[in-house]
């Protein structure tokens, strides 16, 4: 029997000039699941992340708390499997968005008040022209199909499950949540709806054996008890 954890990346930087690296609490929320590793006895036998750098900042920041505690972790394989489909490029190109006034939008904070409300908005949008990207009613020019991400989550957890013992793999929401779509049958609104409250550094857990492969748990955040902590983005 084998055990696979799929760790979604900590908070990143959603208002910032650069959303592939992590904010200061993306980077406390990846130290706190490596302390929950130590403080618990969490070890793997094997350790994959994805290409992106907040795979990797997240991977890093948990592996040096483990470090500290004095506990193993074995050395890290990068798996370009892992990687994110480019949703943000597909939501872009559904707006009619340049590439100068996104980033524009990015680099501008509104403040603690606004900020919320800026999140469940690009979520609304995100949730509708992710639907079309799905269904092939809208096609973006140079952007890996919907289709074929799924295509490629599947290549991720198959060679993931091939992997005796216990494997940790660090990647994004979208992936884990297609993922948790194969192994439970689901239709892609339903992956996409997954992929939508999918938490930061949220644990989802496989269970393996030859062609058998159930998923015991989903979006679980043990080492994160204070809510204010949370984060979706």
């Amino acid at each position: 029997m084998g055990e696979l954890t799929l760790v979604r990346h900590a908070q990143a930087s959603f208002f910032g000039s650069d959303y592939d690296a992590l904010s200061e609490l993306g980077r406390e929320q990846a130290r706190a699941l490596g302390r929950h590793f130590a403080t618990h006895g969490v070890a793997f036998d094997a350790v994959y992340v994805g290409p992106r750098r907040r795979h990797r900042e997240t991977h890093e920041l948990v592996a040096e708390a483990l470090a500290a505690a004095g506990r193993p972790w074995p050395a890290a394989r990068e798996l370009p499997e892992l990687d994110e489909h480019d949703g943000v490029a597909v939501l872009k190109h559904a707006l009619g968005r340049p590439e100068s006034e996104r980033a524009a939008m990015e680099a501008r904070d509104p403040g603690d008040g606004a900020r919320e409300q800026v999140i469940r908005e690009f979520f609304r949008r995100y949730r509708e022209v992710m639907r079309d990207w799905a269904a092939g009613t809208l096609e973006v020019p140079g952007v890996e199909p919907w289709a074929e991400f799924r295509a490629r989550s599947l290549r991720a957890l198959d060679a993931l499950c091939r992997t005796p013992g216990r494997v940790v793999a660090f990647t994004s929401g979208g992936l884990v949540s297609s993922a948790a779509g194969w192994l439970l049958g689901l239709d892609e609104e339903r992956v996409i709806e997954l992929s939508a409250v999918l938490r930061n550094t949220a644990l989802s857990e496989v269970r393996y054996s030859g062609n058998r492969r159930s998923l015991v748990s989903f979006n679980a955040l043990p080492h994160l008890p204070d809510p204010r902590a949370v984060t979706a983005v």
